[in-house]
């Protein structure tokens, strides 16, 4: 059978699937039990088959593109604003049909096992992290009831628990000195994990030949790499960075009506982790630009006598997001004489 496009809503057991003619007509729209999904989709011609970017998806995507069939995902917000009629697993399954036709809307491919693997070691990572700073936390907080008051670095309060369980002479009981000696241990544990996980993510990485051009780029560690990696599907879906740069919400919003053009704050969507560690990196570089002379700090350099530093940071994770693109379209490795123009130093 030959469909146009095949739309599928997703679930745990029961899935929406709805099949569109070459002009756009409903050829069915009916549910499908689990085991019957792939089944359901052999029986068609390869074509286009579209899913929400949601729980399971990449690992159906990986599935049904064995069958031949040609898949994309689409994010969830776009296909919200196509719903038409009540909320159910139908009007779902023909507004994500209906989303994947519209012209600007970002369809991305699913991921690569690799991929996932490494998406998922970076999510026990920032669990782990979120874990060792509150447990931190908790240390100080517990230390500052009994009147042992720690600085600020997470070093230097690591340093510091030995020295203060073995002075008898502060205001810790027995008990205290049990429980902080207990989460001295587990901060061990923590650092250890996290250690361990961070080794996992870059033998996973090293295996793909594009992590060591990324490690080329300005304020672009191995963390940073590998959540590049796991989050850009396939670069081949952006025309160019600053497709990249909007997708990842560094662009400013706009408000245009007649003669009237505002821009205001970046957008912020997509992905909030990398946009967050592509703005710590730009910290790291703004921090060291002073002392260099290269193109890319000149141009900071400048940037910063007329601009807010916030304002730079974020101006640079927009450049970061665009090399981030050149490197990886054109697999070579980050040229920092090629990032500024004589030019635009000049201007």
């Amino acid at each position: 059978m030959n469909y146009k496009l095949i739309s599928i809503d997703l679930a745990k057991t029961v899935f929406q699937v709805a099949a569109f003619n070459g002009d756009n007509s409903i050829a069915f729209n009916r549910k499908v039990s689990r085991p019957a999904l792939l089944d359901t989709l052999r029986q068609c011609s390869p074509t286009m088959v579209v899913m929400e970017s949601c729980y399971s998806a990449n690992y159906w995507g990986r599935a049904i593109q064995q069958l031949g069939h040609d898949v994309h995902l689409i994010p969830t917000r776009m296909v919200k604003a196509m719903l038409v009629g009540n909320k159910n697993d139908a009007n779902d399954a023909v507004a994500i049909g209906e989303t994947a036709g519209r012209p600007k809307v970002s369809l991305l491919r699913p991921k690569t096992v690799e991929q996932q693997d490494i998406q998922s070691l970076l999510r026990i990572r920032e669990r782990l992290v979120d874990n060792r700073t509150a447990n931190c936390n908790q240390l100080r907080g517990f230390l500052a009831e009994y009147g042992v008051i720690v600085a600020k670095t997470r070093r230097q309060l690591m340093m510091a628990i030995p020295l203060i369980l073995e002075n008898a002479d502060n205001a810790l009981s027995t008990t205290a000195r049990s429980f902080i000696q207990r989460l001295y241990e587990f901060q061990l544990v923590l650092d250890e994990q996290i250690e361990q996980v961070v080794l996992e993510i870059q033998s996973l990485a090293k295996a793909m030949p594009i992590y060591p051009l990324l490690l080329t780029l300005p304020g672009v560690g191995p963390v940073v790499a590998a959540t590049i990696l796991a989050s850009i599907n396939d670069i081949s879906d952006f025309k160019n960075g600053r497709q990249l740069a909007a997708w990842l919400g560094l662009t400013p919003s706009q408000y245009s009506s007649g003669n009237t053009n505002r821009l205001g704050k970046i957008t912020k969507r997509g992905n909030q982790t990398l946009r967050r560690l592509l703005i710590h990196g730009a910290r790291t570089v703004l921090a060291w630009c002073d002392k260099k002379d290269d193109p890319l700090s000149l141009w900071l350099q400048q940037l910063k006598q007329r601009s807010h530093i916030c304002k730079v940071t974020v101006a640079l994770a927009n450049k970061l997001a665009r090399m981030v693109w050149a490197v990886m379209s054109r697999q070579q490795a980050f040229d920092i004489q090629k990032v500024c123009k004589v030019s635009a130093l000049a201007a």
